[in-house]
């Protein structure tokens, strides 16, 4: 898209189109956007025919099929270690609303003391809540 607002165009269509769109939405060095949109086959219908009609908004379709999230990008850049904290964590309530476990028990769950499990949880949290909001 040449302009921003070829681009608040085609996130008007996006907006009323009857789809999901996952992020983040990808900004390319070369002025492109990779933005993958989830609906079911009516709402791709009407979203691609109100696209083409717009002379200044051009798209590519990468890729159709069953959804499949990338839930690893947020654990990606975690060590194995902290990796078994996490699921520990998870698996025995920890971030859980209320909280169902303590350190000391996500601890208990990996053979590690309570002080190097909070250590561990903090640096997950830093990192996955890092890629959250960037």
């Amino acid at each position: 898209m040449d302009t921003d607002q070829d681009l608040g165009t085609g996130f008007v269509q996006l907006r009323e189109a009857d789809v999901v769109v996952e992020t983040p939405i990808l900004f390319r060095a070369d002025g492109s956007q990779r933005i993958t949109v989830l609906g079911d086959e009516t709402a791709f219908t009407h979203l691609y025919q109100r696209a083409t009609a717009l002379e200044s908004f051009a798209f590519e379709v990468v890729e159709t099929g069953e959804y499949d999230p990338d839930t690893e990008r947020f654990t990606r850049s975690l060590t194995p270690r902290q990796q078994e904290v996490l699921a520990a964590a998870v698996n025995v309530g920890y971030y859980r609303a209320p909280r169902e476990a303590t350190q000391q028990d996500v601890a208990a769950a990996v053979g590690l003391s309570p002080s190097t499990v909070g250590d561990h949880l903090r640096k997950i949290e830093e990192r996955v809540f890092c890629a959250v909001v960037k």
